[in-house]
């Protein structure tokens, strides 16, 4: 399964044998079934998943209510991040919506590995750029754009998780009630 996250990473990045028994060497496998969690609030993250097989989500608790954050599926990472950055921590939860399996790296191994591998740094950098300018244009859609053009977005930048998210983590996932987005849904077809 490394060998994955191996071909992942040498799509943003060209990594030497060194490298790549380094990343062998911190990497470990974990696999979570459907509606187990990751991470809790109240706890420092200090692992980064990547995920090989399945989806999870990212979400906090507001009013009693869950606000799902983020959903990240095969060949992408999920962590708590400001948990994860600042060791401190967080009211994130990270569950998972389907059986999954995980590539999990220490944050202290994954530090080093920055040091130690320029292209890790590099690639580090990549990641962190990609998921800054995500939560970028998550933030306008969510400010300015109506509830089907949120949906609209959701369909166009999620299409591979779309059929695979319950509708009411999609709708909190927009920023709408479950009945919006059943509406906007109806009047699609």
């Amino acid at each position: 399964m490394i060998h994955l996250l191996l071909e992942h990473i040498e799509i943003f990045t060209s990594i030497e044998d060194d490298l790549k028994e380094r990343i062998q060497k911190i990497s470990s496998i974990k696999k979570i079934s459907k509606g187990d969690f990751l991470h809790k609030p109240g706890r420092v993250c200090d692992r980064t998943y990547f995920i090989t097989k399945g989806l999870l989500r990212t979400y906090y608790e507001k009013d009693g209510k869950e606000v799902t954050d983020n959903f990240s599926a095969e060949g992408e990472w999920i962590t708590s991040i400001y948990s994860f950055l600042q060791n401190v921590p967080d009211r994130f939860h990270i569950q998972a919506i389907e059986d999954s399996d995980l590539i999990v790296i220490k944050l202290e191994d994954l530090e080093k590995c920055f040091h130690d591998f320029h292209a890790m740094e590099t690639f580090g950098r990549i990641l962190m750029t990609r998921y800054f300018l995500s939560k970028s244009e998550k933030a306008i859609s969510l400010q300015f754009f109506s509830a089907r053009e949120k949906y609209q977005y959701f369909l166009k930048t999620e299409k591979h998780k779309v059929n695979r998210i319950p509708l009411g983590m999609v709708a909190s996932y927009l920023g709408i009630t479950q009945e919006t987005l059943s509406r906007v849904r109806a009047e699609k077809g």
